[in-house]
């Protein structure tokens, strides 16, 4: 998706307060057992796309110390946008000149595992799977070893709400898709659409679809996207364009900054996105319990799993450089990982940390309005789960499919049997 669709999956959109800026970097440590002083002058490359004031100052203040603990070892990041790093770091591959250091959005680790130019990380000394959720630490997961680790978390979506506009149409949360449909309806005023759908032709209206289909049972491993999984839940979609409850301008709109706004203006009385926002909700007036609300995202039949995609970067280690050089980055992405530093990059860079344990400490520091995306984890899937490196094709006939259904170009049926075909022949390829 669009840069700021992507950021979603990415996490890129909280700019964290200066104050928590300040604070967040004192917390964030070098690992004790990794900070030996080493003899000989080695330069680290480092490439990423990070760019708002909390990341920034976050890898800087890590980078700094981690050189103060690692005598004669240098860190010399690289700031790539977000649309050119992996074109960036294929060509990197191809010459078998990686940095020694890359973060991956995490749909892309596959791909980079696939050029055979990064390191198995589960072959260096020091690592280990103890703690994380398994669907994030999985994310690095391929042929029985583990080629990444969190760059400061992971990021979900769920259900959004605008407290006074429920009470005001004396409606409560949805649980289920009905509830959905009846809430919108009510919510519906001339002056605010029940709920604010992202459905432009990109990656983040796939990931937005995603918990609505596989927590149907659908999975596009199956290529089953046109049979009832797929079907019902973007029925549900047109159903809410189609009564008017969400609005048709939908097709063009990113999940943030375009369904954010809306619902931030008061355009929207719900919407599906992710805890990037609350800075931008908070500058908004709106504060959680008081004016927004997040409950999981509705499922077709209650009792069903709430599954959702998981957004976040990996950290991944360059073949070009040799063991010493491997180590040592090892040893850079392996320092991020402890408890303290976990807890502050996660503040800085809005996600949520990706240790289970960690992640309950959060929650209680932080606040209720990140329980829901830290219980839905559960559950969670990687985008790229069974795919790899066909994920994108897929996603790209999942997007058209849904622009296409919801659009009246073709029936909801036909144009996810288009894609289905589609997907058959990337699974096939």
């Amino acid at each position: 998706m669009k840069v700021f669709g992507r950021r979603r999956h990415l996490g890129l959109a909280v700019v964290a307060a200066a104050m928590f800026v300040v604070v967040g970097l004192l917390q964030v440590g070098v690992s004790a057992a990794t900070s030996a002083p080493r003899a000989t002058s080695i330069n680290l490359t480092e490439e990423d796309y990070f760019n708002t004031p909390g990341q920034i100052a976050a890898l800087a203040a890590y980078a700094k110390k981690f050189e103060a603990a690692h005598p004669g070892v240098t860190i010399t990041r690289e700031y790539v946008p977000f649309a050119n790093l992996d074109t960036k770091l294929l060509t990197q591959a191809a010459g078998q000149d990686l940095p020694n250091l890359l973060a991956v959005d995490n749909p892309f680790v596959s791909t980079m595992i696939s050029t055979g130019q990064v390191v198995p990380l589960s072959a260096i000394k020091g690592f280990s799977t103890t703690g994380y959720f398994p669907a994030v630490i999985n994310e690095g997961l391929s042929g029985g070893k583990y080629y990444s680790l969190p760059v400061a978390g992971f990021n979900s979506i769920a259900l959004i709400y605008n407290i006074p506009m429920f009470k005001a149409a004396n409606v409560t949360p949805p649980k289920t898709w009905a509830q959905l449909v009846t809430d919108a309806k009510a919510l519906t005023t001339p002056k605010h659409y029940g709920i604010a759908l992202t459905c432009e032709a990109a990656e983040d209206t796939t990931w937005q679809w995603e918990p609505f289909f596989w927590s149907n049972g659908g999975a596009f491993t199956f290529a089953n996207i046109a049979s009832a999984p797929g079907v019902q839940a973007l029925s549900l979609w047109q159903e809410l364009i189609t009564d008017g409850s969400a609005s048709k301008a939908c097709l063009d709109w990113s999940q943030t900054p375009a369904a954010s706004s809306q619902f931030e203006a008061g355009k929207a009385a719900m919407m599906v996105n992710g805890p990037w926002n609350f800075s931008g909700l908070n500058l908004a007036h709106m504060y959680y319990g008081k004016q927004f609300g997040v409950v999981p995202v509705p499922v077709r039949v209650a009792g069903q799993h709430v599954i959702v995609p998981l957004g976040g970067e990996d950290w991944m280690v360059g073949a070009s450089g040799g063991t010493a050089a491997q180590q040592l980055a090892f040893d850079y992405i392996e320092g991020m990982q402890s408890p303290s530093a976990e807890l502050s990059l996660s503040k800085l860079f809005g996600y949520l940390p990706p240790k289970e344990a960690v992640a309950k400490t959060f929650v209680q520091q932080e606040g209720a309005a990140w329980s829901v995306y830290a219980n839905q984890t559960i559950y969670a899937h990687p985008r790229t789960l069974g795919l790899g490196v066909k994920y994108p094709k897929v996603s790209e006939a999942v997007w058209t499919a849904i622009q296409a259904g919801l659009s009246g170009s073709q029936s909801v049926k036909s144009a996810l049997t288009t894609a289905q075909s589609q997907i058959k022949s990337i699974l096939a390829g």
